[in-house]
């Protein structure tokens, strides 16, 4: 087979897996998928992950492939809070929850980087529409749950400080109400009180 056929039939995915690479109508041998990337109609992402040489990478492209190297998984911790204004902006490292172990990778100098939470943690997300498919993402007060449930050191005013917030962001995207309830299916007193002092900062920040 050639890769004008190859092109055809996933031209419009933004990342191809090999799962999506079997389903095809003809056999791809490793062997070509390594000579396609030798000659730059493929690159690969990560592990089973390619996308096609001539894609323009941005910011929500590099979520995407977030989404897609490590499934089930969403964008969320520093990425979130990047997307939503709670702190200044980067795109130097994906972060991002999943089910499974917590792993690591990079791509075009970025790096990608999965931190774990139970099943039944796994939840608060919202879709965003990107190319005609969509990108998982926390919502904002699940994005701040995530994060002060997986780094229990961060218990203080001071803590809270070093992180560079935007008061007045997550004052005009956090639904307490909603944050609430997220909150109280945990039942961890150690969350809880983390985020009581961070609730106490934000009013003590206007």
């Amino acid at each position: 087979m050639n890769y004008h056929n190859f092109y055809r039939e996933l031209k419009n995915f933004p990342a191809i897996s090999l799962r999506e690479i079997s389903k095809l109508p003809f056999k791809v041998y490793n062997h070509r998928l390594a000579d396609w990337q030798k000659k730059g109609y493929l690159e690969r992402v990560a592990n089973g992950i390619y996308i096609f040489g001539d894609a323009e990478i941005d910011e929500k492209y590099l979520w995407y492939l977030s989404n897609k190297i490590y499934e089930p998984s969403y964008i969320s911790l520093e990425a979130a809070f990047a997307y939503y204004g709670f702190i200044p902006e980067s795109v130097y490292q994906i972060t991002a929850v999943s089910t499974k172990k917590t792993y690591a990778t990079k791509f075009r100098g970025v790096s990608f980087f999965y931190r774990t939470i139970s099943r039944k943690y796994y939840f608060g997300y919202r879709h965003i529409n990107w190319e005609k498919t969509f990108i998982r993402i926390a919502e904002p007060e699940k994005a701040l749950i995530d994060y002060f449930y997986l780094n229990s050191e961060i218990n203080s005013v001071g803590h809270i400080e070093e992180l560079r917030f935007n008061s007045s962001s997550i004052r005009e995207k956090i639904n307490f109400d909603k944050m609430a309830a997220y909150l109280n299916y945990y039942s961890n007193k150690s969350l809880s009180e983390r985020i009581s002092i961070f609730r106490k900062w934000l009013d003590t920040n206007d």
